[in-house]
């Protein structure tokens, strides 16, 4: 595989350019198209997309260095890349603020304008030589860097810009850049297992053996699960890992959107004019682009019908999206599509959590979830070869969004 010098990066911000950077031989190897990088822009540090890898610059005297690789596995594919230019060229809109609409929220890292304390700060404040607003300033910012805002926030009055300046012209203070990551993060959680599924219990404590017992019978067991069922302090945990009777490895979970569980339902008898509609769709199915309009009336049997279709696609290795214009109506169609497809269902749409995108997005990534019913936003979903998009009532002018990124889904 030949060995590239330099990557192209699209950075989540309002400017049009993409932007290249050299990638630095300690971060090679965690380098590839879909990746978040952190990478030097002017003064600041901002968050930016890897598009593509480029071998050679004729001249490379300023161009600078990827600071960070953020993600252990691509974000999104490369066949979307396409995609995100065609939406930021038709809309007129910076292809960095394109990817960071699709992405989800809160994942990003930014940095920030903020003030320390110097030396001679210190200096000031121990020996009283401070007016009183430049000693309330000194004494918030020995608690640790802040900015200018804060201590307005924390003083409980406003601080002028001036005696900024001038307490930074003194020495006293001075400025700096600091990074905040996202608070978007994977979630985690222990499991436990029996090291010796024949482990013998004697001499051990009644709490002792019920957790091992419990073990036996329900094999490996989340920590959480296993307190539900049993007591199990974290110190007897410790214990018998210690001991070796069991072992805890940590498991990524997902938060789960749904709710309660979905009883499995049966595919009913078609109409002759819903075996017609489906024979015709399918006939296009993998030779690509073409265009159906289904009408019918409430109940005529057009979800159904989705299903089938989505139910072919999916056998033939293609993933679906069903968009559905309005969230409030996402609730009744999901129900129907988890009862025939069970956990290969995603959804996507901005009444989840923070959390729950992340999660369900990266369902998608790995190609854990086949299906993807949401509202105008999961146009953006993270597919490598989709099959079908199915667009429920698709007069709606829901499917547009008026604010940022103005987009026709």
């Amino acid at each position: 595989m030949p060995r590239f010098s330099y990557i192209n990066v699209a950075v989540a911000l309002p400017v049009y350019d993409i932007f290249t950077y050299s990638i630095p031989d300690n971060l090679y190897s965690f380098v590839s198209i879909g990746k978040r990088v952190l990478v030097p822009f002017g003064r600041r540090s901002v968050t930016g997309y890897i598009l593509e890898t480029v071998d050679n610059i004729i001249n490379d005297k300023e161009i600078k260095p990827v600071i960070d690789v953020l993600d252990e596995k691509p974000l999104f594919f490369l066949s979307m890349i396409p995609f995100f230019k065609w939406i930021a060229n038709y809309y007129m809109y910076p292809i960095g603020e394109v990817i960071k609409c699709a992405l989800p929220a809160g994942i990003n890292i930014y940095d920030f304008a903020a003030m320390t304390i110097t030396k001679e700060g210190e200096k000031a404040l121990s020996r009283d030589l401070a007016s009183s607003p430049e000693y309330e300033v000194l004494s918030s910012l020995k608690q640790g860097y802040c900015r200018l805002q804060d201590i307005s926030k924390f003083l409980d009055k406003k601080i002028p810009n001036s005696l900024i300046h001038a307490m930074e012209n003194s020495g006293w203070i001075e400025r700096t850049r600091k990074l905040k990551k996202g608070l978007t993060k994977s979630r985690f959680e222990q499991y436990l297992s029996l090291i010796d599924p024949l482990v013998k219990t004697e001499g051990l404590s009644s709490p002792s053996k019920k957790v091992l017992e419990t073990l036996k019978s329900e094999g490996n067991i989340s920590v959480t699960e296993l307190r539900k069922l049993v007591p199990a302090p974290s110190n007897l945990i410790r214990s018998l890992e210690h001991s070796k009777y069991i072992s805890i490895c940590k498991k990524r979970i997902y938060r789960d959107p749904f709710g309660e569980s979905i009883k499995p339902d049966t595919a009913p008898y078609l109409t002759n004019e819903q075996k017609d509609v489906i024979s015709s769709v399918l006939s296009s199915l993998g030779k690509g682009f073409a265009t159906y309009l289904l009408a019918g009336v409430t109940g005529s049997g057009k979800t159904e019908v989705y299903m089938r279709l989505v139910a072919e696609t999916v056998k033939l290795g293609y993933f679906a999206l069903v968009l559905v214009p309005e969230i409030t109506l996402i609730s009744q169609i999901e129900r129907r599509f988890r009862a025939r497809f069970g956990e290969s269902i995603a959804v996507l749409h901005s009444g989840l959590s923070k959390g729950e995108h992340y999660d369900q997005w990266n369902r998608i990534v790995n190609r854990e979830a086949a299906v993807v019913i949401g509202a105008r936003s999961a146009v953006f979903a993270p597919f490598d070869n989709i099959g079908i998009v199915i667009v429920d009532e698709e007069h709606d002018t829901s499917y547009k969004q008026e604010k940022g990124l103005r987009y026709n889904a």
